[in-house]
């Protein structure tokens, strides 16, 4: 499990290290994303140099928009990157990833309570969760990612385990 971290950090960094390079648009798409009680919803995501950012609506409740923009956007080293999104208890959350320095990351929860989204830092030993959002990375996927193209995309671009989870570490940088 501490390479999943590890994997998954690496993905964070390069994004950043991409955004810093001086490629800096920012990237729109729309995205399948399965719950873990099985449903699917479409997602859209927006991802750029200091911000990332989800909208979706929740089965059941249509009409009820919820929208996520990322808290940690100061830079190379606190670009934060959605790893997760599902329903617990009832309520939407979101498990995210920031690179803070080298080799440093926090991951974080976001729970939506009463329309505002909540932030707890996890600890460096937490439950386990299945990657469900697409780490795009630059790639020319389309305007919408589908779970058939997630999960070819994840093949031909050689994710392992490791980056179809997001696990405990046992180290992780505060802030």
């Amino acid at each position: 499990m501490k390479t999943a971290v590890r994997h998954a950090a690496a993905v964070a960094l390069l994004a950043s290290a991409v955004l810093a390079s001086g490629c800096s648009r920012t990237e729109r798409w729309q995205e399948e994303v399965r719950l873990g009680s099985g449903q699917v919803i479409l997602v859209d995501r927006v991802s750029g140099e200091r911000d990332a950012s989800l909208r979706f609506s929740l089965p059941g409740v249509p009409r009820k928009v919820y929208e996520w923009h990322a808290l940690h956007d100061g830079g190379i080293w606190r670009h934060e990157n959605p790893l997760v999104l599902d329903v617990e208890n009832g309520v939407p959350v979101i498990y995210t990833v920031v690179v803070t320095s080298p080799g440093c990351r926090l991951f974080t929860r976001y729970s939506n309570r009463n329309g505002a989204w909540v932030e707890e830092v996890l600890p460096d030993k937490f439950k386990g969760k299945a990657m469900n959002l697409f780490v795009r990375g630059g790639l020319d996927v389309g305007d919408t990612v589908t779970l058939d193209q997630k999960r070819r995309e994840s093949t031909v671009i050689s994710y392992s385990r490791s980056l179809k989870y997001l696990g405990p570490s046992d180290k992780a940088c505060r802030r």
